[in-house]
């Protein structure tokens, strides 16, 4: 079931209240806050196994949605992040299911200034459910991801993304291979990047150096689709989840620099 109902937390009143729905119900999309407090929601699934090239831009002083130019192409499973210019890249994905499963390879940037999305090169492999972070020089690190065979087909390859240059290169290799795991690749304060999901055990990207590091532990975490936010003072909260040959998880971890 795809939903078009949109939803506001308040921390302070621990509470959720209902906002403006959205101008096309929607599932596996991305959310991405624009430096103008506004949220761009771009594609996903629709109802009846759809796939969505449409885009939509949530105002929460008005608390509604209103339309923005489309993507390039339909994509689900696909990832995005937005550039130091305020631009947003969105990557990889894929349309069509089963036999008619494409994988994309494809980028785009969308630009807040003119509401539209423009193409951005290809990453040198198809990729979905990937994760990209910004890192601090301004590249951005693309991990993980699996082909057609899922859970048999697992990357642990990555590649940059240059803004400046507009082109990817491949990037050093992950110590484990990973995918669902969008979202859950967080810059340190130290500078490093903590990959905390998508497999069972955690790593750190170091920029500098281009090097992989395993953070220590037993690899017990379930990996795909957990929840991860950084905590004040530094640490990160990781929850729930599944995979590590188990279903759903309610437990979490912490992790400390």
């Amino acid at each position: 079931m795809t939903l078009a109902a949109a939803m506001l937390f308040d921390p302070e009143k621990n509470t959720f209240t209902s906002t403006g729905s959205l101008l096309a119900a929607r599932a596996d999309h991305i959310a991405v806050p624009l430096e103008n407090g506004k949220v761009l929601i771009a594609g996903g699934m629709g109802p009846g196994w759809s796939f969505l090239a449409s885009a939509e831009v949530y105002d929460p002083v008005t608390g509604r949605f209103s339309p923005t130019g489309a993507m390039t192409m339909p994509r689900e499973s696909h990832a995005a992040v937005r550039l130091l210019n305020g631009r947003v890249l969105i990557v990889g994905g894929h349309n069509g299911q089963r036999r008619n499963l494409t994988l994309l390879a494809s980028a785009e940037i969308y630009d807040p200034a003119t509401g539209m999305f423009g193409h951005a090169g290809a990453m040198r492999v198809p990729r979905h459910k990937h994760d990209p972070i910004l890192l601090p020089v301004g590249q951005i690190l693309i991990t993980g991801c699996a082909d057609d065979r899922d859970d048999r087909g697992v990357y642990n390859s990555t590649e940059l993304f240059d803004p400046k240059t507009g082109m990817f290169v491949g990037g050093p290799v992950m110590k484990l291979g990973r995918y669902k795991h969008r979202g859950s690749s967080m810059l340190l304060t130290s500078g490093l990047v903590l990959i905390a999901g998508g497999a069972p055990q955690a790593e750190t990207y170091d920029a500098a150096s281009r090097s992989f590091t395993l953070v220590p532990g037993e690899p017990r975490m379930a990996g795909q689709f957990s929840a991860v936010a950084l905590l004040r003072g530094g640490g990160t909260l990781i929850t729930g989840g599944y995979g590590n040959g188990t279903g759903p998880r309610s437990s979490a971890w912490l992790y400390r620099p």
